[in-house]
């Protein structure tokens, strides 16, 4: 039996290990706030498209903890995508344990085939509104899709066989799996989309429709940051990329949305939460990326240095000082 191991039981991790388990996967999961809740009860999945359903993986508090019980075939990385993540994962890594990301941002992967070089890398773009409400229970809308490739796209034969086994094992559970020869076209299209909206929410508060509707200047605002993503594509070698036609298709479904309502990012639901927000992986390499290739983005640039700032409330460092009160 495939032995999967999933590293954040939040949300994605909680979907994504059963569809696993249903395609026939034994799930080891790493759960912290909500260890206790899976260990008990398991997870329940409330989904617009799979119904109410339960599973129990093994629940498992630590890294360290999992290794001891499997060799692992997949490691599946479900968590936000912060710096040092990669580390994490190395007591459970053998040396044919493939590493699956799903997490949002570009680049993400450098870290990880530095730290793995032998290691087949799996790059995973996520379209899947999911929310864990409460400690183990899942609620999941109406859509869900997985977009995979091997990172490098020139990555060795067994890699590729690597990749496609673990495509065939998720569509087996019921998932939508697309395997690319490479994935990173993909990722600058969702790169481009959450760039502009991720930040731009989490500082106003809006979602994306009342921030469309809050004033004449946010739609071209939008428009300008994803051209500015798109730039950047090209200089680093994927033109056509974001173009004209899918900027204006980003655009055109949260103006659907003006009269019943938006949906909100997940950057603005860590802000409400009180959460750090995933500021380098979706801006702040997309703006070295385009530091490196001499592209202007004075919206990035913006952009970046606010949403810092946004995060430097949430998840403060020990240079971090309160407000001098005048006695």
């Amino acid at each position: 039996m495939v032995q999967v191991l999933i590293f954040g039981a939040g949300g994605v991790g909680a979907l994504y290990g059963y569809l696993l388990h249903r395609g026939g996967a034994n799930i080891t999961t790493v759960c912290r706030s909500n260890y206790n809740a899976v260990k008990d009860r398991g997870i329940l999945i409330r989904s617009k498209i799979f119904g109410r359903i339960q599973y129990s993986p093994t629940p498992v508090r630590t890294i360290a903890e999992a290794a001891q019980y499997e060799h692992f075939d997949y490691i599946v990385v479900g968590t936000k995508a912060f710096p040092g993540t990669a580390a994490l994962i190395k007591d459970a890594v053998g040396p044919m344990t493939a590493i699956v990301l799903a997490q949002n941002g570009i680049a993400i992967e450098e870290e990880y085939g530095k730290l793995y070089p032998e290691n087949t890398i799996i790059s995973g773009v996520i379209y899947l509104p999911v929310t864990q409400v409460e400690q183990g229970i899942i609620e999941h809308g109406p859509l869900e899709r997985f977009e995979i490739g091997t990172y490098p796209a020139n990555a060795t034969a067994s890699a590729k066989q690597q990749a496609k086994r673990f495509s065939d094992l998720f569509q087996a559970g019921g998932g939508s799996c697309s395997l690319h020869e490479d994935i990173q076209p993909r990722r600058w299209m969702k790169v481009a989309l959450n760039a502009a909206w991720n930040p731009t929410t989490a500082l106003s508060l809006c979602d994306y429709a009342n921030f469309l509707r809050s004033s004449p200047h946010a739609e071209p605002m939008i428009r300008k940051i994803m051209k500015e993503a798109g730039t950047i594509a090209t200089a680093a070698g994927y033109p056509n990329v974001v173009t004209d036609e899918t900027i204006e298709h980003d655009i055109q479904r949260p103006k659907g949305r003006l009269e019943t309502g938006g949906k909100e990012p997940s950057m603005l639901t860590d802000v409400r939460e009180g959460r750090a927000l995933e500021v380098e992986a979706i801006v702040g390499n997309t703006l070295r990326i385009g530091r490196e290739h001499g592209v202007d983005t004075p919206c990035l640039e913006l952009l970046y240095a606010l949403a810092q700032g946004r995060n430097y409330v949430l998840a403060p460092d020990e240079s971090w000082r309160p407000i001098a009160r005048q006695d």
